[in-house]
């Protein structure tokens, strides 16, 4: 029975799927409480071992770059996220990539994507 748990553990990480102690949504959220994060999307979190998790997305901001990268990598280090790969994006700038819409443009600016 234990070796049917490890499987569908070593079966998740091949599948590169969120870790079960993550939760995206609060991660998200979190985020998007720093000073200067305007939206947070395209997230994509993944373990390699179970144990030390990394991470990409997509940050809308108009902030110094370094202030938020460091604000972000603080929060990650946080919920067991140790590597990062940020891509930076501008309010005005329109996300490229393909999973990503703009479902929504709220008065203050904010853009919600999936």
């Amino acid at each position: 029975c234990n070796a049917i748990k490890n499987m569908g553990a070593i079966a998740s990480l091949f599948l590169e799927r969120t870790p079960r102690n993550i939760d995206v949504e609060e991660i998200q959220e979190r985020l998007c409480e720093i000073a200067g994060v305007v939206d947070i999307h395209h997230i994509h979190i993944w373990s390699v071992d179970g144990t030390h998790h990394s991470a990409t997305m997509h940050i809308v901001t108009e902030a110094d770059p370094h202030t938020i990268k460091e604000a972000v990598r603080e929060e990650l280090a946080e919920h067991g996220i140790v590597h990062s790969t940020l891509e930076l994006e501008l309010p005005t700038e329109h996300c490229h990539h393909t999973e990503c819409r703009i479902e929504h443009i709220t008065p203050t600016g904010h853009h919600h994507h999936h």
